[in-house]
């Protein structure tokens, strides 16, 4: 069984008020799938980002309400199916291809001896411009992200999709971890780099000497982390530890780095965790 892009992939990639920038990344992959869907999260319609694309190539599917991550690649999903696709390109609107990099990433999936078995393929993530090279060309995985990752159309409807209730956060891990459970593995293809913006950078000083880079997110975001991997040790308790041990990193991420919403962010920690332990999930209220 051998992956033909151009008459087996579909490829999906969801949008939440996009820059005219972000929206010309799908420029970046359209050529070399058979289609590309892109999921609008946003309230406003933005198919005019697209004026300049050929119509022939794409779907455009306006939910004209912020659904949620995971409803909105549910609905993409679904319409790649029903494209007759075998697998699912699923993207983010801040990521892009280096032509060579996607051909290699579908050449190399090819090359895998036991594609059958396989629910997630994912490449590596490039985020400075270092492509470094790897002895190793695969590596099985806990979870990967969802940009970039290949998924089997015969694993999305085994594992019965996205779990809508996560809304944001800890959608892709959660599709993972389903994965492992059904018997299907999750493999990063390690030669192959995709261009990620992996959310806000931000440069703090630690005691006025040590230049540190993290990541910076928003209070509300830590809500849905924090529940949401908590959710993740109900479902999967073989994979507890791992969950863990990324709570402790969010924790010490607030606790040494943010330096300017600390307070409302770790009240935020505690309001997941208030409303893990009532059941409750979905978007936040309020």
């Amino acid at each position: 069984m051998q992956i033909n892009p151009k008459t087996d992939i579909v490829a999906v990639v969801v949008w939440y008020n996009p820059t005219a920038k972000q929206a010309q990344n799908i420029l970046s992959y359209i050529h070399e799938v058979r289609r590309v869907v892109v999921v609008d999260n946003s309230t406003a319609s933005n198919l005019h980002l697209l004026v300049e694309v050929d119509k022939e190539l794409y779907e455009y599917i306006p939910l004209k309400s912020n659904l949620g991550i995971a409803t909105a690649l549910n609905k993409g999903c679904e319409e790649a199916i029903g494209l007759n696709a075998k697998w699912i390109l699923t993207m983010d609107q801040d990521s892009c291809w280096n032509k060579e990099q996607l051909l290699l990433y579908f050449d190399l999936a090819n090359q895998y001896r036991n594609l059958r078995e396989v629910g997630v393929f994912s490449p590596q993530q490039c985020y400075k411009g270092n492509l470094k090279k790897h002895l190793e060309p695969y590596t099985e995985k806990v979870a990967v992200m969802t940009s970039g990752s290949l998924l089997s159309t015969s694993g999305f409807k085994k594992a019965n999709g996205f779990r809508d209730e996560f809304f944001i956060d800890e959608v892709d891990d959660e599709y993972c971890m389903h994965i492992h459970q059904l018997g299907m593995r999750v493999v990063t293809i390690n030669n192959a780099y995709l261009i990620h913006q992996l959310g806000e950078l931000h440069k703090i000083k630690l005691f006025g000497i040590i230049e540190k880079e993290y990541i910076y997110h928003l209070p509300f975001r830590y809500y849905y982390m924090v529940r949401n991997i908590l959710a993740l040790n109900l479902l999967y308790p073989t994979y507890k530890n791992f969950n863990n041990k990324r709570l402790g990193k969010i924790i010490k991420r607030i606790l040494i780095y943010d330096q300017s919403h600390k307070c409302e962010s770790i009240k935020m920690c505690l309001r997941g965790w208030h409303d893990f332990r009532k059941g409750i999930m979905g978007k936040i209220k309020n």
